[in-house]
């Protein structure tokens, strides 16, 4: 066989190979692999981690400090050493004098332990103040991503219902433009509604192209928000079903005491106006005197040679206590106090500010779920009106009692109210979804 000839089977084989199987995916599935695979999340998550380092680091400086060192220094000349001429036995008032050895070598061990460091004590605890905050925030954007990737994930099943309806709509224009080509070649139909009828196949073709289209942006996008390669083709395993109105309805006030109790934006802004007042005190701190405890233990020797056998190595050790007392710092201090002071009144008002504005966000939202309810309830019973209408009026058709332009309305009516159901579907669905993250209670 030719070499040619086999290029076509391998081909073949690689194309069929390449294919993809459309992996499913329900909405929990979705939530989980976010969770995970997000990179929004996991750049939060890394910056939760390096500010646990920070507080360490932090926190080091109340720890004891142990450092050791050591130098070797070759002297060309000698070191000099200035003394009164009677010491070194001449009548100069100061008599240089050449000491030491060409070779000097030294060891230091040194130790430091604070004893008394308000500043840095305060300032360690601000850091852990820092870290809750952080942790609140990457709790915080679980959530929001939580609800990014529920209303993705309705919105694509939407499109999906919405895709289905209008093919079968399209389903009975095509028949409906059968039967008019067919009368209109009987002579029991006019060119105009032929024209209509085609006219309707095109929008239907029209809109569900379009829809297709939506679709693929939508999934793209979902795929990004769950960290899931883009070449990976999905299928949503979940359906839009029919909701059940709620009966009741939320409260305001218990809602918002929920929302305060679980909202992690409110933790945040809570820790902050909290982290505020410590950045007063801290700066205050700077006023107060530093005590620190301090020993060395030193080795050191001289010599012209390197017969290191020959070396003496006199130790030198002590400790003692150092302390450290700011006198004049230019009104620095007071200046970092006095914007401390101004953070604390600045995040006081945020807190106010944004309990006010989830209030609020909780009030539109139960409205909104209020309405929600009541959309279904009378969506539901459209549907069951409009396939009442289509069914005696294709009835009538059939009997010769009413005309096509008749049933065509009816079945635009029934694909209408099937549409507004799956709308008042999704609102419920995604309204439910924002209620429930205005209280804190969704996460990934």
């Amino acid at each position: 066989m030719k070499r040619s000839n086999l290029m076509i089977p391998l081909l073949l084989v690689a194309l069929h190979g390449s294919a993809q199987t459309a992996k499913k995916i329900s909405l929990a599935e979705a939530l989980s692999t976010a969770a995970t695979g997000n990179r929004q999340l996991q750049i939060q998550v890394l910056e939760e981690a390096h500010r646990k380092e920070v507080t360490w680091e932090t926190k080091s400086r109340l720890l004891p400090n142990v450092a050791a060192s050591g130098g070797y220094q070759r002297y060309f000349d000698r070191q000099v050493i200035f003394l009164p001429g009677s010491f070194a036995g001449t009548t100069k008032p100061v008599q240089d004098v050449a000491v030491g050895g060409k070779n000097a070598f030294n060891g230091v061990v040194a130790a430091s332990q604070p004893l008394l460091n308000e500043s840095a004590r305060r300032q360690a605890k601000a850091t852990i103040y820092d870290e809750r905050i952080q942790r609140e925030k990457t709790a915080d954007l679980r959530g929001s991503l939580g609800t990014e990737i529920s209303i993705a994930y309705f919105d694509m099943l939407l499109m999906q219902s919405q895709i289905a309806l209008h093919q079968q709509s399209l389903v009975r224009n095509e028949k409906a433009l059968k039967d008019t080509r067919s009368l209109f070649a009987q002579g029991r139909s006019l060119k105009q509604d032929t024209l209509r009828a085609f006219i309707a196949v095109e929008n239907l073709r029209s809109s569900i192209s379009y829809l297709h289209n939506n679709l693929e942006v939508a999934g793209i996008q979902l795929k990004r928000l769950i960290g899931m390669d883009d070449a990976i083709p999905i299928e949503l395993s979940d359906t839009l079903a029919p909701e059940l109105p709620v009966e009741g309805a939320y409260e305001l006030n218990s809602a918002m005491a929920t929302a305060v109790q679980r909202r992690n934006d409110m933790a945040v802004q809570k820790l902050s106006t909290e982290r505020s007042g410590l950045e007063i005190a801290e700066a205050k701190a700077e006023r107060l005197p530093q005590i620190t405890a301090v020993g060395q233990y030193q080795l050191q020797a001289q010599a012209d040679n390197y017969k290191f056998g020959q070396y003496i190595w006199p130790p030198t050790s002590f400790v003692g206590v150092q302390i450290a007392m700011p006198i004049f710092s230019g009104s620095r201090i007071k200046a970092k106090v006095s914007q401390a002071e101004i953070r604390k009144k600045q995040e006081s008002i945020g807190q106010e500010d944004l309990e006010q504005s989830v209030r609020s966000e909780l009030a539109a939202l139960l409205s909104q779920w209020k309405e929600a309810n009541e959309q279904l309830r009378i969506q539901q019973r459209t549907v069951e009106l409009a396939e009442i209408s289509y069914a005696m009026m294709d009835d009538r058709y059939r009997n010769g009692l009413s005309t096509r332009l008749e049933l065509t309305d009816a079945e635009l009516a029934l694909t209408q109210a099937k549409l507004n159901h799956l709308q008042a579907i999704y609102l419920h669905k995604v309204v439910h979804v924002r209620l429930r993250r205005a209280q804190g209670l969704l996460q990934l």
